[in-house]
């Protein structure tokens, strides 16, 4: 009897031992990834995106790499070219750089899979990180550009507000009308501010809605060949001639949006990403916000970052796990909820609006909805510098508009023609 006690111990013993052994085994199983970032002061947020996937997915192991910008293309390039990139990493408009490369997973086989429909985000921001026709890319979200103004400076010169629907005309009427009731009191405020040392804000912006989309679509030639091309920059030119935009040293010295939040300007062209700037001011509830006024069209030239995956990641099912969930409903809203994000995922863009304490978010929303993409071009990183050191040549004097959009003009197709030959 004794020893059928001792062998059932045994037993037992080895059962237990099996079952820590197999507990062990189980949580070795993990599958780990890992996804880069370069924003530190989203990456919080993401921390609770992150933990809420794993919660939900308990057998993935996420590693949350936080890389500062000026770091972030030279890691990913070196990580890449060792066959080591993060499993996920947030992208921009250099995406056709990583194409070309081979650097970035194919994502078309991944939503067929799911049956996701690619209708659910907006479409401006499905294009952007589609290239040749294969979505390499899925949308954060989405900047957006319209037009604020302080009800305070407008009602202490009897000026009244904009209206939504106006037009560039009526937008410069309304400067100059600004103008002229501050020269009269004797007032020191602009009437209006724009940050023309980005193109996002300003002049691309003004591009956009002259019909122009920078690069033509097979990426061989620029419409800033175009007549219409030269518009844009005279007519932000003119603004400063006639005293109702600052003088570009003054917008070089102090930005655009700081010379609105220190009520020293009356208007400001300004991006979603300045959101929580103006709904702090001291003046918050004295601030509206409208639409950007019309010129040939009222397009918007949305931006934003999307989430990419690895070419070579060893754990594709898991990262493309993680992938939906970042670009999915419960991502979207957590990041709208935060104020560090509109959606590209339609569905939850409401609750972007309702998070501001002070200013109207919706209008974002509503600029968005007459957007078209944000102009790319392989050789955008070049190109993009090309185009910046030009403008701030016409804008300080240095060069007539024609001047300026013509060497732009001609620059950018060199540029472009460098690349194409390059990749022959």
């Amino acid at each position: 009897m004794l020893k059928k006690v001792k062998n059932v111990s045994l037993i037992l013993c080895i059962v237990l031992l099996l079952g820590i052994f197999s507990g062990a085994n189980a949580a070795a199983e993990k599958t780990k990834i890992s996804f880069m970032l370069w924003d530190e002061v989203q990456s919080p947020v993401f921390e609770t995106i992150i933990g809420k996937f794993m919660e939900a997915n308990p057998d993935i192991e996420v590693e949350l790499q936080l890389t500062p910008w000026n770091q972030y293309w030279t890691k990913l390039d070196a990580a890449a070219g060792a066959g080591t990139a993060p499993d996920v990493f947030w992208m921009n408009v250099f995406m056709p750089k990583y194409t070309d490369a081979g650097i970035l997973e194919p994502l078309d086989s991944y939503i067929e899979k799911d049956g996701l429909d690619k209708s659910a985000w907006v479409p401006a921001m499905m294009e952007l990180y589609s290239d040749k026709g294969v979505q390499y890319g899925m949308p954060k979200g989405m900047d957006v550009v319209v037009v604020a103004y302080n009800k305070g400076i407008f009602d202490k010169y009897g000026v009244e507000y904009p209206k939504e629907g106006w037009t560039w005309d009526e937008f410069v009427a309304k400067g100059a009308e600004l103008r002229d009731k501050i020269a009269e009191k004797g007032g020191e405020e602009y009437p209006l501010a724009m940050e023309i040392d980005e193109p996002q804000p300003s002049y691309l912006q003004l591009l956009v809605q002259e019909g122009l989309k920078i690069y033509s679509d097979d990426g061989l030639t620029t419409d800033l060949n175009d007549p219409k091309a030269v518009k844009p920059f005279a007519d932000i030119v003119k603004l400063m001639d006639d005293k109702i935009l600052p003088e570009y040293k003054i917008l070089s010295d102090t930005k655009a949006t700081d010379l609105f939040i220190s009520e020293k300007a009356a208007m400001l062209y300004v991006g979603s990403w300045k959101s929580s700037v103006l709904d702090s001011a001291s003046f918050a509830k004295n601030i509206g916000l409208i639409p950007m006024p019309t010129r040939e069209n009222n397009h918007c030239a949305l931006g934003g970052i999307s989430y990419s995956m690895s070419a070579s990641s060893k754990n594709k099912e898991a990262a493309w796990k993680l992938f939906s969930y970042l670009s999915g409903p419960e991502s979207n809203r957590i990041q709208a909820e935060a104020r560090i994000e509109i959606p590209a995922y339609i569905a939850v863009q409401d609750a972007y609006g309702p998070t501001f304490q002070n200013i109207d978010g919706s209008i974002f929303i509503e600029q968005s909805k007459s957007a078209v993409k944000y102009p790319v071009h392989r050789a955008i990183a070049t190109t993009t510098q090309i185009i910046s050191d030009n403008a701030a040549a016409i804008f300080s004097r240095t060069v007539t508009p024609e001047e300026g959009v013509a060497k732009m003009a001609k620059e950018v197709q060199a540029a472009i023609d460098e690349y194409n030959t390059t990749m022959k």
